[in-house]
């Protein structure tokens, strides 16, 4: 009876994850707008107060189809792949241990913060330091929660690029954070790898898994997504788009995306709203992509929470990296289109 509860449930999941992703692409080839289409001056004739509860409206109503698939996805592939295997193919600072953590890291649709327990669980369960900063970097720069909401909301174009940039860019941070402090405190500190031995659930209850996890994703970030919206509703309204033109383009603009996520914590779905609302008063697409990368690898919250791991040494060494990667990826980025 169990058994079949247990059935049941997986499979109305999978039915239900299914009937989303298909509406989602419905939506989408009846060329239905999947984002807000209020400007600022419409937004300002609604008033202070109302102008956050209109902004957040206006999103939900038209952005709903898009998140329910993104949570949908990825609660669904974070059952796929246990979290607990992940130290065993990590252990080595090899290529493949470098490429297996880049393409991994995506499957896990948190943000920085979030990261750092699962970064210092499979650090001290064996994996190496270069291959685990590799992990812990792609994983809020692109999970796939990230880059779904990054092309529908922005660009696809913008978002191929933050995947690509953002893979080989923790793969080269890794590399050399690993060569730099490969002999540190913190891998004499790792206890020895142990062979793990993992029962997998079937597939139908890995499905409802899913289900409840993707309802815990939305259950955290949703709070602070729309808390994010309604300042995000401000700044659209108020900032004037000449600022933005003025400060976010050109190469002195990619440098400011590059540096001004530090002091900022944006979890996935609000940089991505942020960002939006930056593109819309005409910041560079240089800028905006330097900002999605730079921004979720290096949020103070982060970084301190990760310096209590392996030391203020090793983060300082890999933000810097992260910073010059989103300056470098942004400048290439606008070079490729012809802004420069």
């Amino acid at each position: 009876m169990v058994l079949m509860k247990i059935h049941i449930r997986g499979l109305v999941s999978f039915i239900f994850t299914l009937l989303s992703i298909s509406l989602f692409i419905y939506i989408k080839i009846g060329g239905l707008p999947l984002f807000p289409r209020l400007t600022p001056s419409e937004l300002r004739e609604f008033g202070v107060f109302m102008i956050p509860l209109i902004y957040m409206w206006d999103y939900t109503i038209h952005a709903w189809p898009a998140l329910l698939m993104a949570f949908l996805i990825a609660g669904f592939i974070a059952e796929v792949i246990p979290r607990s295997i992940l130290s065993s193919y990590l252990s080595e600072a090899k290529m493949y241990s470098y490429i297996l953590a880049a393409a991994l890291a995506p499957l896990i649709a948190v943000c920085s913060c979030v990261m750092v327990p699962i970064f210092a669980g499979i650090l001290y369960a064996g994996a190496g330091l270069g291959p685990a900063i590799t992990f812990l970097l792609m994983a809020p720069a692109s999970n796939i929660l990230a880059i779904l909401l990054t092309s529908e909301l922005i660009s696809w174009r913008i978002a191929l690029a933050r995947y690509i940039a953002s893979f080989f860019g923790a793969i080269a941070i890794g590399m050399a954070i690993n060569k730099l402090f490969a002999k540190s405190k913190i891998e004499r500190l790792k206890t020895s790898r142990k062979q793990i031995s993992i029962e997998i659930p079937p597939f139908l209850e890995r499905c409802w898994n899913g289900l409840k996890f993707s309802g815990y994703l939305a259950k955290t970030l949703l709070p602070i997504f729309y808390l994010g919206i309604a300042i995000v509703s401000y700044v659209e309204a108020y900032i004037p788009s000449d600022i933005i033109s003025q400060f976010m383009t050109g190469v002195k603009g990619v440098l400011l995306g590059s540096v001004i996520g530090v002091p900022m914590y944006t979890p996935t779905l609000v940089e991505v709203v942020f960002v939006k609302a930056l593109k819309d008063l005409g910041a560079a697409p240089g800028a905006i992509l330097a900002f999605l990368i730079g921004a979720p690898m290096t949020s103070i919250p982060s970084m301190l929470a990760v310096s209590r791991i392996v030391g203020w040494r090793v983060v300082l060494t890999y933000a810097c990296l992260a910073i010059l990667l989103a300056f470098i990826t942004g400048v290439i980025y606008q070079l490729c289109i012809g802004v420069f």
